[in-house]
């Protein structure tokens, strides 16, 4: 493969979908996609199961690290990458060290692209099916990016984001493009919007064979997700809405608990198969199954909007001993596979945010106390005098029921960092020094690899100083 190109790792086989056009010739040994089925069963690739990297939780109010420790190996032990990024380091991946996150969403938008560029000539199907799968590559490209931009530029802000350098806009199946540009910000957006509008009357009710495969409601909960983080309450609302109508099913966790305290797999009876779960309605794993599971300590900060005695993704998710160490503080250790796509529980506290914003304090309170139900023993239902109460309670929610989870705590105080009243300084303390992350600190944004700068060589990085 070409190296003059946006991703560098391996590129899937269907890559010689354009070769030897022009002889008509098909290279032995490979089976180059013709009919829907063959297409269909991109979408069920392995690869394409999984999505984003954990690695950007380094960066939160999420997490402590202790310098040397016999559960996790400690500050000390981790690979350099997580540790400038847990120390607010201006370089994060030197030239030999590969950021996954980058590389691994262009392999997969580069799938996407095959399916979605020749899904409509393929044979062996009918039209609505031919469709179908290709609403469910739309949403699948659209997720990617909606990760990639939020990642790798600024957050989205309406008065600069058609001049805001967003991240490379891939729409083909052309992987040997060279001198690769950013797109802005609004133009990775206008994309994202094109793709989920293009895709919505296509999907089906509900998934074709399971979870991993796209839906109605994740095709609204997708649109939902890029209104909020647009700061367009009105149309993330009702795209929340949309996406209960069709799936509000929640799994209560008050049923689940700890059967041996000491066990790392088996820890807990919480279901090990993400499709189990009935609010997992689009699915993908994290790259290395289980994330940043026994490899960080829950944060004080964090552990204090928990109730201990009652919450049960605090009983469940955290513990003080793990096979036969006691640990040095609250160690996220669920040992279960966490679905990093779209869950209805992100959908509820979605609409909760934006009732809490532009509409009802007692219905935002609604979607809060249904989650709520499924999570605390005993709930007590919660309620707000006015409309910034009630934010807050909803924003406290939203932390404590996606910690861990991918770039979503990243995302979120990059987006909350520019709202005075949410706005905090992040301090990580290592060997006596404090690190600070002021707010809006051009080190929310992720750089462009190394590698993608040096055969793109007209493509600028983002200043992180």
């Amino acid at each position: 493969m070409n190296k003059k190109i946006l991703f560098l790792g391996a590129a899937l086989c269907f890559s010689l979908t354009a070769c030897n056009d022009f002889l008509d010739i098909k290279p032995k040994g490979i089976v180059i996609p013709e009919t829907c089925d063959d297409y269909e069963a991109l979408l069920n690739d392995a690869q394409l199961m999984k999505a984003s990297e954990s690695y950007p939780i380094y960066m939160t109010d999420d997490i402590l690290l202790f310098e040397d420790d016999d559960m996790t190996g400690g500050f000390n032990g981790m690979e350099l990458p997580q540790q400038r990024l847990y120390t607010f380091d201006s370089k994060v991946f030197g030239d030999g060290e590969d950021d996954g996150l980058w590389t691994y969403s262009y392999q997969r938008i580069y799938t996407y692209n095959v399916i979605i560029s020749d899904i409509m000539q393929s044979t062996g199907s009918t039209e609505k099916h031919k469709k179908e799968v290709l609403a469910e590559a739309l949403v699948g490209r659209a997720f990617e990016y909606l990760t990639l931009v939020n990642a790798y530029a600024k957050h989205y802000d309406p008065q600069t984001a058609s001049t805001d350098l967003g991240v490379p806009l891939r729409l083909d199946k052309d992987i040997n493009k060279t001198n690769l540009t950013r797109a802005t910000v609004q133009e990775v957006y206008d994309q994202i919007k094109s793709d989920l509008d293009q895709a919505a009357p296509n999907l089906p009710d509900r998934p074709l064979l399971n979870a991993y495969r796209a839906s109605k409601p994740v095709g609204y909960g997708m649109l939902a997700r890029m209104y909020l983080y647009m700061g367009d309450y009105q149309k993330a609302l009702d795209n929340a809405r949309l996406s209960l109508e069709n799936n509000s099913s929640l799994l209560d966790l008050r049923q689940y608990n700890v059967v041996n305290p000491e066990q790392y797999f088996g820890r807990t009876d919480l279901p090990q198969e993400l499709a189990d779960s009935p609010e997992n309605i689009y699915i993908r794993k994290m790259p290395y199954v289980y994330g940043v599971n026994a490899s960080v300590y829950g944060s004080e900060d964090l552990l204090s909007l928990y109730d201990q005695e009652s919450d049960k993704r605090f009983l469940l998710y955290f513990t003080r001993r793990l096979g036969d160490v006691t640990c040095e503080a609250d160690l996220y250790a669920p040992y279960v596979s966490f679905n990093v796509a779209m869950g209805t529980p992100e959908i509820y506290l979605i609409a909760a945010e934006c009732e809490a914003r532009i509409g009802s304090k007692d219905q935002a309170m609604n979607y809060i106390n249904t989650l709520r139900d499924n999570r605390i023993l005993n709930n007590k239902a919660l309620s707000a005098k006015n409309n910034a109460e009630a934010l807050r309670i909803v924003l406290e929610e939203r932390r404590r029921e996606l910690t861990m989870v991918g770039c979503t705590r990243l995302i979120d105080l990059k987006r909350l960092n520019r709202e005075p009243e949410f706005a905090k300084t992040i301090t990580h303390t290592i060997n006596g020094t404090a690190y600070k992350l002021e707010p809006n600190s051009p080190k929310y944004v992720l750089p462009i690899p190394p590698t993608v700068l040096r055969y793109n060589p007209n493509m600028p990085d983002n200043p992180r100083d």
